[in-house]
């Protein structure tokens, strides 16, 4: 084959592809390739709100290729790119025609992009559009799929997400939190949807610190405007830890293998079924098991609380709440979140000190109005609110708060009582008032 001088427009391509049975196919060099899809699923709906297009590929001997192998094939710039936009045309036409053909309603269709091609998107014409046009697919039905840590010219990046956003397409993040994701590129880059690599998952599966951090992950991305995606899911297990971390989304061998006809909406997945009475069944014990582990706790702080009102010293009125077990702290802040007077700290220590931390154990006039929980016990003066789990600046310790609105002495104050916090197998608190 003659080298390729300019890649290949939208009616060049259009004539690469051929009907074989049920689906189109497209030859290029010595390659034959086929489009396969995914489903995507929103755990809320339970029902699939999108396919993701997956090429499959074959030399003209019947051997099997990767898309890597297809790829790195190319010779020239404009080979990769016209191998790029013979990929994403082939999965919107097999993609269009089925969903024509049995009447479903809007999905969204996701398109990788090929990272190098990716970063010379419009430079070579006006394909995309073109081809979103004579396929008559609505570019908001459209999740343009980038693996930004292959693409290291930052301008080349932003310039080819803003040619798609322009069109009126989704931007996703891909195999976020694998390599060297750059978090900064989030707020870059604005995606839409941000797609967890599947060895977040999997590590959290495995290792209690994944699994402690991925929820706080999953909010950070929501915080920034993206919805979140949970890929490659395998396990019951995975799925309840996505649906746990809170991810929006979810696509894996789990709910569905790659097949090249796309899954109907209807009926919904009965996986989702178990999936959410088993979750349901899980919080409803951890509330019980939580309720029951805060109670002696609960009931140490308001007795100390009132002791405090009568008139007790600081020490005498907390000491209840330091003899329980998992007790770690019990301290006294004003109504501006300073802390008033030393912490008090349990005779025999919960657990063996490290002494990094030791120059912030004198939390004396520390301003802790930045907590969650002095917040809450302000704005819900007189209720007992818990906070969620976190590393104390005090100790090194993960622990929640439990923390009281009173008035003392005429002055409004907040007492709080730290616990540790042992994982959530063991003894895991959701925020709130208890």
């Amino acid at each position: 084959m003659p080298p390729i001088h300019a890649p290949y427009q939208l009616d060049t391509l259009l004539d690469l592809c051929q009907v074989e049975g049920e689906q189109h196919i497209a030859r290029h060099a010595s390659f034959v390739l086929h489009s396969h899809f995914q489903p995507i699923y929103s755990f809320a709906h339970r029902r699939v709100v999108g396919h993701e297009g997956l090429m499959r590929a074959w030399s003209d001997a019947g051997k099997v290729l990767s898309p890597y192998t297809v790829f790195a094939s190319a010779r020239s710039e404009s080979e990769l790119v016209t191998l790029d936009r013979l990929s994403r045309l082939l999965h919107t036409r097999n993609f269009v025609t089925q969903m024509q053909a049995c009447q479903e309603p809007a999905h969204w269709l996701f398109l990788n992009a090929e990272p190098n091609a990716f970063a010379h998107a419009g430079q070579y014409g006006r394909f995309f559009p073109e081809m979103l046009d004579k396929l008559q697919l609505p570019p908001q039905q459209v999740v343009v799929e980038v693996l930004e840590t292959a693409i290291e010219n930052n301008r080349a990046l932003s310039r080819a997400v803003d040619y798609f956003r322009d069109m009126g397409c989704l931007i996703a993040i891909d195999d976020f939190g694998a390599g060297h994701s750059n978090v900064d590129r989030v707020w870059r880059l604005r995606p839409d949807i941000v797609k967890l690599d599947r060895t977040l998952i999997a590590d959290a599966s495995e290792n209690r610190e994944a699994r402690l951090i991925l929820p706080g992950l999953v909010s950070l991305l929501h915080e920034a405007g993206s919805l979140v995606l949970a890929e490659g899911i395998e396990t019951e297990e995975e799925a309840l830890l996505a649906l746990e971390a809170d991810c929006d989304l979810v696509q894996g061998y789990y709910f569905a293998r790659p097949s090249p006809s796309i899954l109907s909406a209807e009926p919904a997945n009965p996986v989702f079924d178990t999936l959410w009475q088993h979750f349901n069944t899980h919080v409803r014990e951890e509330i019980d098991q939580t309720q029951r582990q805060l109670a002696p706790y609960r009931t140490a702080l308001l007795k100390g609380a009132a002791r405090l009102a009568d008139g007790d010293a600081f020490g005498l009125a907390a000491q209840p709440f330091m003899d329980e077990p998992a007790a770690i702290r019990c301290f006294l802040l004003d109504a501006e979140g300073r802390q008033v007077g030393a912490n008090l700290t349990p005779t025999a220590p919960t657990s063996e000190k490290a002494p990094r931390f030791s120059p912030l154990d004198d939390a004396r006039g520390a301003i802790w109005s930045r907590r969650h929980y002095f917040r809450q016990a302000m704005k819900r003066f007189g209720e007992l609110q818990i906070s969620r789990p976190y590393l104390s600046i005090v100790g090194e310790e993960q622990c929640v708060t439990l923390s009281l609105g009173i008035t003392l002495h005429g002055q409004q104050h907040v007492l709080c009582g730290d616990l540790l916090w042992q994982g959530p197998s063991e003894f895991d608190v959701r925020p709130g008032s208890v």
